[in-house]
């Protein structure tokens, strides 16, 4: 008896979709134990799946920057007064 695509497809598409999940799972165990593969393959996923509001956590990043830098030149202003 011949197994048709209407099988075979769905079935394929559900066991990637199961071993994506466990891929994710052992990377969660990994990266709880704090190793170098986890962050390895964790930046190689991030090189190719780039952020979507990357220009959000620019300027976010930018305005933190900004606020700790005036923050630091106060009180350098603060210490040297006294």
């Amino acid at each position: 008896m011949e197994i048709s695509y209407k099988v075979i497809l769905p079935t394929l598409v559900w066991l990637a979709f199961v071993l994506l999940i466990l891929f994710f799972c052992v990377l969660y165990r990994w990266a709880k134990q704090r190793k170098g593969a986890a962050l390895a393959i964790g930046l190689f996923i991030q090189m190719f799946l780039p952020d979507p509001k990357v220009q959000q956590t620019i300027e976010f990043v930018a305005e933190s920057k900004e606020q700790t830098g005036d923050k630091q030149s106060d009180k350098r202003l603060r210490d040297n007064d006294m």
